[in-house]
Parts: structure tokens; sequence; C-alpha cells
């Protein structure tokens, strides 16, 4: 019974992430210079692996429940490259959420530094430099990436339509998630092992 429902409810989130690509085409430019002034400060190649964490924009990227086996089925990369964290659905249901880990190179980035799965990269990476919060009452709040170097370029509308679509995503997503979301903004890259991380 529990594997019929984590199925209706990854149809439902594919259906989702969907319509949120279709309701990108009409999202404005972010106006953001990355390929002129970012030197991958939030997916780092692996000559930057030098960077201390204090200049790496952003530590980690977690995806939407469902949105890693999206990418799958979407681009064809494999589960092995991303980290793999467990969380409460609800009181009966446990699904795993996907990571990319970027206290090291981003599998992704090719090296004329622009995305390897753009069409389909996560929601959190097309969201940068803005960074969705939930606070104590369940509103949606925001947070800049400060160290993003085109910051100053942001284009207001890009921001206004991307925080309406984080906006529909807030009844569907559980404490859980955004409890994690959270936690991590903290992380400064995780232990060098080569299996995946599963949370106990």
């Amino acid at each position: 019974m529990e594997s019929a429902h984590i199925e209706q409810l990854k149809r439902d989130w594919f259906k989702r992430f969907d319509q949120i690509l279709e309701r990108e085409k009409s999202i404005p430019s972010s106006n953001l210079k990355c390929l002129e002034l970012c030197q991958a400060r939030c997916c780092p190649r692996a000559g930057m692996r030098h960077m201390q964490s204090r200049d790496i924009a952003s530590p980690i990227v977690v995806l939407l429940p469902f949105e890693m086996e999206y990418i799958i089925e979407k681009t064809g990369v494999s589960t092995e490259l991303f980290r793999i964290w467990s969380i409460p659905l609800d009181s009966e249901t446990t699904i795993e959420v996907g990571m990319l880990d970027l206290g090291k190179p981003c599998p992704f980035l090719k090296e004329n530094l622009q995305c390897g799965i753009h069409d389909h990269n996560p929601l959190d990476c097309r969201t940068f430099p803005l960074l969705p919060t939930l606070n104590h009452r369940d509103e949606l709040e925001w947070e800049l990436g400060e160290n993003c170097p085109s910051l100053s370029f942001l284009n207001p509308q890009f921001a206004e339509k991307m925080k309406h679509v984080w906006l529909d995503l807030v009844p569907v997503l559980p404490r859980a998630w955004w409890d994690l979301y959270a936690f991590a903004d903290h992380w400064t890259g995780w232990p060098v092992v080569s299996e995946r991380v599963d949370a106990a």
C-alpha cells in the first residue's frame, strides 16, 4: 500500500515539475552575469576545491521531494551523483531527498561553466541567489546569497515571479523538508567519502 502511495506522490510531483518548467518560460531573465562575473562560487569545479567555505556561495543544493527522480528520468544521470537524506512526508511515509554537496565539484558543471542539465536543473539552483525560508508561523521569507557576485544585477521581476513559484509549493512541502533546507544552509561540506550518506 505504501509503495502505491509513494508512486502516486511521485506522479503528482512530476506533474508539478512539468508545470513549473512550463511556467518558467514566461518568467523574465534573472539578469545575473554568471558567465562574466562568477567563478562558479555556487557550483565549484574540480580546480576550485581550494576555495574556503566562506567563499562558496551556497554549501549544498537540497532537491525537492522526487526532484532527484525527475532529474534522473529527464537527463539519464546516475543516482550516484546525489547525496541522499531521508525525511518523513507524513506520519506513515518516508522518502529519500537528493542533494548536491557543493563542498566538492558539481557533477553537472561543464568546463565552460555552464550547467550540463540546465533545462532540468534543481529549483534550488534556478532560484539562487534567492534563498527561501519558512518561519515559525509557516510563512515564506527570503534571504539573499550574498556571495553571489551578480547580486546587484538581480532582476526584481524575476525575483518576484520565482517567489510565487515557491509560494505555490508551501502547502505541499512537509515541515521536515524545510527543516532540512534550513539545516543544510549551515553546512560547510560533507565528509569526504565515496559512498552515499544516508540519514540514520
